[in-house]
């Protein structure tokens, strides 16, 4: 996935603070698979060594994701799934 810097966007950056916010965002930017950019990397890094909410957020963070990989995992897409989207793009297209 593109790499895209993060600002703060949400309620959570007023309890927090702007800095948490963005550690937070980036986590669930990598949580659902998007790469940071190369400035949020380091912002990142030099943030939660700092920072003790953070470094508790980002272990919870990773739990949490053990958690789901455990006991949820991942279902594969029914085989059929590449003709039923091509079937419907050829209908679309006609």
């Amino acid at each position: 996935m593109k790499a895209t810097s993060t600002t703060p966007t949400n309620q959570t950056a007023a309890a927090n603070g702007p800095d948490c916010e963005r550690v937070t965002t980036i986590l669930d930017q990598l949580i659902v698979g998007q790469a940071p950019s190369e400035e949020d990397e380091d912002y990142f890094i030099n943030h939660a060594e700092d920072c003790s909410p953070c470094f508790d957020s980002i272990d919870k963070q990773r739990l949490f994701v053990g958690f789901l990989a455990q006991y949820v995992g991942r279902k594969g897409a029914p085989n059929s799934l590449p003709d039923t989207i091509m079937a419907r793009l050829k209908t679309e297209m006609a």
